[in-house]
């Protein structure tokens, strides 16, 4: 029976724990034993910000007093020394990610990092380092290597099924309601301490573009910064690869006000069919056959993804995806795109 812990209950942080009542509840050999917040009402369910993203939003939303179900702490180190862990989830702000994983990893215990990696390629590598240093696992939740839709467009650009790609569009955005959904003490939208929409939201497009293309070698990306403090809460990217004929665009926004949501998906334009995901629906239009509307998966990528990260925690097997090599590197492209956009669209060679 392996022992986790979950450091951090904010949005994403409750959507991870419920994750885990689901994986108990359905017999799987795990028991969530500890909840550590430096925000202590939090823990006690007089704070509940809203997640936008499929079937955890109920469960992030739902105010829940977490400290008459499990061992709750204010501070990790605190935590880390009391209790006999197995697994933590981090789940804390994206400055707090190199920090918070080295002191759970030396701690003994093996690690599933919220995306993204850390803010810089240099305070990835020191994760790895201390992963390899004291021979436990570490894996980065990058989600979409979890989620159906997007597991099938790699599925499809590697196999050459459909031909080769002539042009691909990745979006995501929506409303950030930051008065009454707050971040703690508006991290995500600080570009030192969250690194803006580009790192926050964009960043699983980049990986998603890497998984299925490759490493680009340079970027082009124009952005716009509407927050205070924050970097890029609407950016356009360019990529480009070797393979000059590949013509892929990415684009975020974090801005969009009212009742619009949250949305994402693509279009993805191969020789011989085309690719769109867009309102929750995968449609593929394969040339001279009817569309195909692929059926929706159970389960959130979340609950695929940590369950993932525990069966291999058990069985001792090397991660296959969410490696943390990827994820640095994810961390590097960001930073050009960030960088283009700070000279106004000028492309970057990575």
């Amino acid at each position: 029976m392996l022992r986790a812990a979950v450091i951090g209950a904010g949005r994403m942080g409750r959507g991870h724990i419920g994750v885990y009542q689901q994986l108990e509840r359905e017999g799987f050999g795990v028991k969530l034993v500890a909840i550590c917040d430096v925000d202590e009402p939090k823990l006690h369910g007089e704070k509940a910000y809203a997640l936008n993203i499929g079937k955890s939003a109920g469960v992030a939303h739902n105010k829940h007093n977490y400290s008459t179900m499990y061992n709750c702490y204010t501070d990790a180190e605190e935590m880390l020394r009391k209790e006999q862990l197995d697994v933590v989830n981090v789940v804390v702000p994206t400055y707090l990610h190199a920090e918070i994983s080295q002191k759970a990893l030396r701690a003994g215990v093996n690690v599933l990092c919220e995306k993204p990696m850390a803010l810089t390629p240099e305070q990835c590598e020191e994760m790895i380092a201390c992963a390899e240093q004291t021979g436990k696992r570490l894996m980065i939740g990058q989600c979409l290597h979890f989620w159906k839709e997007y597991e099938i467009l790699a599925e499809k650009v590697k196999s050459g099924e459909y031909g080769k790609v002539n042009d691909a569009y990745f979006y995501r955005g929506g409303a950030q309601n930051v008065v009454t959904n707050p971040s703690w003490q508006q991290w995500i939208l600080d570009r030192k301490l969250g690194g803006g929409g580009l790192f926050d939201q964009h960043i699983h497009d980049i990986d998603v573009i890497r998984w299925c293309f490759g490493t680009p070698k340079a970027v082009s990306t124009v952005g716009k910064t509407v927050y205070p403090k924050s970097a890029y809460d609407i950016c356009t990217t360019r990529y480009f690869f070797d393979d000059a004929d590949l013509y892929i665009h990415a684009r975020d926004n974090t801005c969009y006000k009212g009742s619009y949501g949250f949305q994402y998906g693509y279009t993805v334009n191969f020789e011989h069919c085309t690719m769109v995901f867009e309102h929750g629906q995968l449609t593929i239009m394969e040339e001279g056959k009817e569309p195909v509307l692929v059926e929706k998966p159970q389960e959130s990528a979340y609950y695929y993804e940590i369950k993932y990260f525990l069966e291999n925690v058990v069985s001792g097997e090397p991660f296959s995806r969410n490696e943390p090599r990827d994820a640095q590197e994810n961390v590097r492209i960001a930073l050009a795109e960030m960088a283009s956009a700070d000279r106004g669209g000028e492309t970057v060679t990575l």
